[in-house]
């Protein structure tokens, strides 16, 4: 599986534009892309990005995602505040560069509506708990790949 740059980019602009409230920080933006690409792999058997995902302590954690944030910033694409909260900080992120919408298809397209207009008002809380019920965290072991196979439990936005 190869990672799509274009898409992985677009969606980050995406989630950002459309999901950017309060409650997008890393942990929230990671879980995020663990639907896009679960659910799309639960209903298209491919995922959108071509990442690969693994068991962390706050559920499935895309392994490219810091790299693509990274590149991003430093081409002036986004940018990525630290906002003190109460004893540490929260990550916030402004956008920068136009959205692409063209690169998705169309079942791309709708699944990011969909996903941004469900999780928009969920805590990073509740969406890792969330994601701590679903069999693609359950059944993966620590610091381990999390396998697509599973993404069949997922049962938002069922077909």
């Amino acid at each position: 599986m190869a990672v799509n740059k274009k898409k992985y980019k677009n969606a980050i602009l995406y989630f950002i534009k459309y999901c950017n409230n309060n409650y997008l920080g890393d942990t929230k933006l990671n879980k995020l892309f663990y639907y896009l690409d679960f659910i799309n792999y639960r209903d298209e058997k491919k995922t959108v990005t071509g990442d690969f995902y693994i068991h962390n302590h706050y559920g499935p954690t895309p392994n490219g995602l810091k790299n693509i944030l990274f590149e991003m910033v430093e081409n002036k694409e986004i940018e990525i505040l630290r906002n003190p909260f109460e004893k540490g900080f929260s990550t916030s992120f402004v956008l920068k560069k136009k959205l692409d919408e063209s690169v998705f298809t169309k079942q791309e397209k709708k699944l990011l509506k969909s996903i941004s207009k469900e999780f928009l008002d969920w805590s990073t809380d509740k969406i890792v708990e969330q994601t701590h019920l679903e069999a693609p965290w359950f059944y993966s072991k620590p610091f381990e790949r999390v396998d697509y196979e599973y993404s069949s439990d997922i049962e938002f936005f069922e077909k």
